[in-house]
């Protein structure tokens, strides 16, 4: 996978089929990384994107 970082600090959304995470995101679509190195994202093929950690939420008892 190559890491993206997106123009925009902070980035959070979905650009190309790729889900950024406050600005980084993933993939190893060729086409993808074409369109974002076109229109001036940084991409960093040595470096491996971090992975969004999950949240964790409590289990809420079920009613009886």
């Amino acid at each position: 996978m190559t890491a993206v970082k997106a123009p925009v600090e902070g980035f959070s959304g979905v650009v190309a089929n790729v889900e950024f995470v406050d600005g980084v995101g993933e993939t190893s679509d060729p086409t993808a990384l074409s369109y974002f190195r076109r229109h001036g994202y940084g991409v960093d093929e040595s470096a491996k994107a971090p992975r969004p950690t999950a949240k964790k939420t409590a289990a809420k008892p079920s009613p009886k």
